[in-house]
């Protein structure tokens, strides 16, 4: 004797990368500032007629603990963000974090477009700023037109 058995539709894809997608903003932390482990400060980059210009944040971060360098058209952010460390006994058990500490590296291909002569980088509140000015060649030039 045989029996019938109901199948119930399967859900639609996208339901499936919908469910991937709130399981994922659940379990991690939104925007995740690690890469294997890693802590990885976030950078934008910009670009102006004049200049590149390359803002990362570095909360927490002391400027004596930056090293900005440039080799060979890359130029590299490096830093280390250090825990705060008492001698006391602990007096406090943590149940969560999401603050990151210890060292980093950020390597950047720069275009041969930027005067490397005169890159020039500022700290501020956590912000680390650096202006890539371009060679005068790579800014472009208005070519006027003349009737005859």
């Amino acid at each position: 004797m045989s029996t019938l058995t109901r199948k119930v539709p399967s859900t639609i894809a996208t339901d499936d990368v919908f469910s991937g997608f709130m399981r994922r903003m659940l379990n991690e932390p939104f925007l995740s500032p690690t890469i294997s482990g890693a802590w990885v400060p976030a950078v934008e980059v910009s670009e102006t007629n004049e200049a590149m210009l390359m803002t990362a944040e570095l909360p927490g971060i002391d400027e004596k603990h930056l090293k900005i360098s440039i080799d060979n058209n890359v130029l590299t952010i490096a830093g280390e963000k250090e825990q705060e460390v008492s001698d006391a006994p602990p007096t406090k058990s943590f149940y969560f974090t999401e603050r990151f500490y210890g060292a980093f590296q950020r390597s950047f291909a720069l275009p041969r477009t930027v005067d490397m002569e005169h890159v020039k980088a500022e700290f501020s509140n956590g912000v680390l700023t650096i202006t890539l000015p371009k060679l005068p060649q790579a800014q472009g030039k208005v070519i006027s037109v003349t009737t005859r």
